[in-house]
């Protein structure tokens, strides 16, 4: 006996339920079976080989909310279906950007931001004493070590000099001049929930220093209780000791960070001087938040820092005098407390007041024995800054108007030890600013933006700003911008960092001007999923910055081994592209992000590139992730040639790490291992260098402290 069956086919269009547009990549399957299939560049779905009768078809894709659809075969057959699906606002819109102060939702921005979450916990594992590693998990970034001594460093965006980047907490300025190159490896990333980077001239935002871009650290908020005590420790000496609380009780909340780092010093290649300072740092963030009602809200926070870093030569490290053979040492004490205050009331609906209000004093002492002449030489002094704003935001629908005023202050008074020249600075700005966020349509949204700034005694600065976003469909996006940005000039750069401040002489402020800036960028984003458990997410972006008249350090010809910062006729240009690549699939995700910087400067008709800043760069990642169980992750990154400052090219080099992490109940275990094929910059030569054959005056390029293996745990209460 022979039994025949019916068989069916369905046919549908899948569109946004808003925008009425097609979707491209819709899962849809027969509930029950694995027949299915998904949606075509048209957004039709063509399912066959149904049976007679009733079926549940389930619809899924990547910011939808799933929709199950039931379907009588053969009455169903020969409709012409269109299927609407909504938009999941939880999952697709949940990470809402601070950085441009108007508090949209990282995919209906104009400005171009990139967003770190899930990466801090995994490089808090890695580093939990500073935010240097977390850094690094952007393309295009690169955090340059400025001296091989003491271990200092800064943040070097699209090849453009750390100077060139500002970095922000929760939106305040706190960490520029005398401390800009300590502040990655104090800032610690345990009470991080996110952190944004504006890439290119961001000084409409914030006022002068984001000629580069700008980095905004954002704290975490007492909104679910939280206990973590975090255990460190190294093979190479380091020790961390780590505690976060988070609590709210009715209208009063409060976080709290505590930490001790410590590291021995550490000689990777046995010279008898340190690759890795001895340093003891304690660390203490507290910050209350009162929510009087809906409408009113405030935060104070604070941060207490002490730190005591030295490195040099071994033998003064273990205590033992100084001679005319062993001389080399490098002294920091550092000092910081900083205060946080920020009040937000809404009048209406529509409008909200925010005042803000941030004061920080930084004290450090530096002493420096370079030479044989065992003179020991001190620079020190205070910096006080001081920031404050008042800030109007009104909404109407999806268009958000911010404008406010602000006065910053940024103070420098150099302790009289002996230096026959103080080099005090004073700056005083005061700015006004509005920023605005409009749909100019369904698939176009753009932000604009205009800065007035008034530096006492120096100039107007006017930074007009304009980013566009085309959402050509929910899965493809593009984003043009551009902007203006300056800095006052300063002796706290690079170049005089490595003099230790030396023979530096002041900033003439009369001969002395501060460099402007101006560029652009462009990319192409892309992302689908495919099927309930994979996703793809591509983006192409391209960026130029030119920088006119820059400041840079010159002998004065006045005397031998003095000098001075001066602008010098012509300009630095940075242009190149980032193209990011990310690959989910079940509970792998693999990410790849290659970088091409042509970074030079073009002075008096002469072409050279940027030293330290690599032409081809590539990083990324493999994560496994099991919630609450495992995370298991390899990571790598290769850096081509760097050009240093005496004209000679540096080799390529590739470096990889692992990590793996498991938990049980309230206990994470974990182990990390950086740079496992122990690649070193003493592999190719010495870090000696002239005058003085120490490596006060080495550049750094490559890892210098070889293989590191770290290990500990956490305990979440």
């Amino acid at each position: 006996m022979n039994f025949l069956f019916s068989q069916n086919t369905f046919k549908a269009i899948i569109k946004d339920s808003i925008t009425n547009e097609t979707i491209v990549g819709v899962t849809a399957v027969v509930k029950g079976t694995t027949n299915g299939t998904s949606s075509d560049s048209k957004g039709e779905i063509i399912i066959s080989n149904i049976p007679n009768g009733e079926v549940i078809i389930v619809f899924t894709s990547v910011g939808y909310k799933k929709l199950e659809n039931k379907f009588t075969f053969p009455d169903s057959i020969n409709l012409s279906i269109t299927i609407l699906l909504s938009s999941d606002v939880d999952e697709l819109d949940e990470i809402i950007i601070e950085a441009t102060r108007g508090n949209k939702t990282i995919d209906n921005i104009p400005t171009r931001v990139e967003v770190l979450t899930e990466e801090i916990d995994e490089a808090s594992t890695m580093d939990p004493s500073k935010i240097a590693h977390l850094i690094t998990h952007s393309t295009g970034i690169q955090v340059q070590q400025t001296s091989a001594t003491s271990n200092t460093a800064n943040v070097r965006i699209q090849g453009l000099d750390g100077r060139y980047t500002q970095i922000l907490k929760d939106g305040f300025p706190l960490y520029g001049g005398f401390s800009g190159s300590l502040s990655i490896m104090q800032i610690p990333p345990l009470d991080l929930r996110q952190v944004e980077y504006i890439k290119g001239g961001a000084s409409t935002l914030y006022g002068g220093g984001a000629i580069a871009g700008l980095i905004n650290l954002i704290s975490k908020e007492p909104t679910k209780e939280e206990t973590l005590l975090h255990l460190n420790a190294s093979h190479i000496g380091a020790f961390d000791v780590n505690a976060f609380v988070s609590k709210k009780i009715e209208k009063i909340g409060f976080t709290i960070l505590a930490q001790r780092n410590s590291q021995t010093y550490f000689d990777a290649n046995a010279d008898g001087f340190s690759d890795l300072p001895q340093l003891t740092k304690y660390n203490l963030n507290p910050k209350l938040f009162f929510y009087f009602s809906d409408k009113t809200k405030l935060s104070l926070g604070g941060t207490f820092t002490d730190e005591v870093r030295q490195g040099g030569d071994v033998n003064l490290m273990n205590h033992e005098h100084v001679d005319s053979t062993h001389f080399y040492k490098e002294v920091n004490d550092i000092k910081r407390v900083t205060t946080q205050l920020k009040f937000d009331h809404k009048l209406n609906n529509n409008n909200l007041v925010t005042v803000k209000n941030s004061f920080n004093i930084f004290h450090r002492g530096l002493e420096i024995v370079s030479s044989k002449t065992l003179q020991e030489y001190h620079f020190s002094g205070r910096q006080v800054s001081t920031f404050s704003e008042i800030s109007n935001t009104f909404r109407k629908k999806e268009n958000v108007l911010i404008a406010g005023i602000n006065y910053y202050s940024d103070n420098f008074w150099e302790d009289s030890l002996q230096s026959a020249i103080m080099r005090n600075e004073d700056y005083q700005t005061f700015g006004a600013f509005a920023n605005f966020v409009f749909d100019a349509g369904k698939k176009v949204s753009l932000e604009t933006g205009f800065r007035a700034d008034y530096v006492v005694d120096q100039k107007y600065f006017l930074l007009p700003r304009l980013s566009i976003l085309f959402k050509w469909t929910k899965k493809l996006t593009t984003r043009i911008g551009g902007g203006m940005g300056y800095r006052n000039p300063t002796i706290f750069n690079q170049e005089a960092e490595l003099f230790a401040y030396q023979n530096v002489l002041p900033i003439d402020k009369k001969n002395v001007v501060a460099e402007q800036s101006y560029g652009g960028n462009a990319d192409i984003g892309f992302k689908t999923n495919i099927g309930e458990k994979c996703f793809i997410t591509i983006n192409q972006m391209f960026f130029c910055t030119q920088i006119d008249k820059p400041v840079i350090i010159a002998d004065t010809g006045l005397s031998s081994g003095v000098y001075s910062f001066k602008n010098v006729d012509g300009y630095i240009q940075s242009y190149g592209g980032e193209t990011f690549f990310k690959f989910g699939f079940y509970d792998f995700v693999f990410f790849a992000g290659y970088t091409y910087t042509n970074a030079t400067n073009h002075f008096a008709d002469t072409i050279s590139d940027l030293t330290l800043t690599p032409h081809h760069s590539l990083k990324g990642d493999l994560l496994y992730a099991l919630p609450g169980k495992w995370r298991i992750g390899l990571d790598y990154e290769f850096k081509s040639s760097q050009t240093l400052s005496n004209g000679t090219k540096t080799k390529d080099f590739w470096t990889y790490g692992a990590v793996v992490e498991y938990t049980w109940k309230n206990f994470t275990l974990f182990g990390n291992v950086e740079n496992y094929t122990n690649v070193r910059q003493t592999n190719y030569g010495s870090l000696n260098s002239k005058p003085y054959d120490t490596p006060q005056f080495t550049e750094v390029w490559a890892p210098l402290d070889g293989i590191v293996f770290n290990a500990g745990f956490k305990i979440r209460l």
